[in-house]
């Protein structure tokens, strides 16, 4: 991993980039990290051990503590993909960005698939709902017409997987949300059929399908909008729902990049609002300096042929070594967040298996 910190004087500009060999970090030297339930915390807190960080994802709207869209922490889903791109890495270490649409299901002890609309919500009239560890619902209980306590038969890293369970307990009405790691709870509402082709003690199989990966996804992190496609700058505002202005004006900036062989993965952070030393940018501008610059300050002489807009503004923090390296743009200095992008060292030195 190198950190450049980079003064560009016709923005003024001043760019932070983490630039990380990915053939020798593979899958475990990318993490995501999420605040504590029901909070947010400063990216420099969720960073805590960690060689380098960038804030992540927006927050979904009308919530406080929510990520905007699909968040994968270790294998394990924990907030559904909406439509806007997401960065992951897979299970080989493999980058990808995309938006990705999610299949969620059961397979039943009898071959018969069973479709799942919920994911840690309660469920409504005829239809299934699932729950893992990290549900947030109002009170101590969820209501639901049955509810089905699924244990774990292995590992639960579910994302783009399929998971296998034995149906441990069958309950009416309140259940309490107190689940394991390796527990979920499938839920049916009111005059769901689907409930008579499970059984107590059944094995079934969970199935989650994160479409367009084939593998099995370890980390991911929403954002958005994309902003590099395959080594051109694709501005995709309109297809993620995003207005122009957001993109067209000047931000602080935080993003996510790899280079065409997906060797080399960018964290970026654009300091701005802050004129005489860094006046942010447009997306526009920030793809072209991924696409066209940073093989003049990057070891591997590369730059970005993907990438990835994040949240930005006063969210826009990077710390490396447990020290936030840019200048945050709020007056009161870092401001707090739902999750954060890492790299950690746990697996430096190794070569991909």
């Amino acid at each position: 991993m190198v950190y450049h910190k980079i003064h560009v004087p016709e923005g003024p500009w001043r760019i932070h980039v983490v630039e990380v060999d990915l053939p020798r970090s593979w899958a475990a030297g990318i993490r995501v990290r999420t605040a504590k339930q029901g909070e947010t915390q400063k990216t420099s807190s969720l960073a805590a051990g960690a060689l380098a960080a960038i804030n992540g994802d927006f927050l979904f709207p009308g919530e406080s503590s929510q990520p905007a869209g699909l968040y994968i922490e270790s294998g394990n889903l924990i907030h559904l993909p909406q439509r806007r791109s997401a960065f992951a890495i897979t299970e080989a270490g493999q980058p990808l960005i995309a938006v990705y649409k999610m299949e969620l299901g059961l397979l039943t002890a009898e071959g018969e698939h069973l479709h799942i609309a919920g994911f840690n919500r309660e469920p409504v009239l005829g239809e299934l709902s699932a729950f893992n560890d990290r549900a947030q619902v109002q009170g101590d209980s969820l209501q639901a017409a049955t509810g089905f306590l699924l244990q774990g038969l292995g590992s639960t890293s579910i994302a783009n997987d399929t998971i296998s369970f034995r149906v441990q307990q069958i309950r009416r009405e309140a259940w309490p949300l107190s689940l394991q790691r390796d527990q979920w709870l499938l839920a049916a509402g009111a005059e769901c059929e689907a409930t008579e082709q499970i059984a107590l003690g059944d094995t079934v199989q969970l199935y989650c399908r994160l479409a367009p990966a084939h593998a099995k996804l370890m980390e991911a992190i929403s954002g958005g909008p994309r902003i590099l496609r395959n080594g051109g700058v694709s501005i995709e505002v309109e297809e993620e729902r995003l207005s122009r202005s957001f993109a067209d004006k000047r931000h602080p900036r935080t993003a996510i990049g790899y280079s065409q062989n997906a060797d080399v993965l960018f964290l970026i952070v654009v300091d701005g609002r802050q004129p005489g030393y860094s006046v942010g940018m447009s997306l526009e501008e920030l793809a072209e300096f991924m696409r066209t610059r940073l093989a003049e300050f990057s070891r591997a002489k590369v730059n970005a042929y993907q990438g990835l807009n994040l949240d930005g503004g006063g969210s826009t923090t990077m710390v490396v070594s447990d020290q936030v390296v840019n200048k945050p743009s709020d007056p009161t200095g870092e401001r707090p967040v739902v999750n954060a992008l890492l790299v950690v060292a746990d697996a430096w030195g190794e070569e991909r298996p």
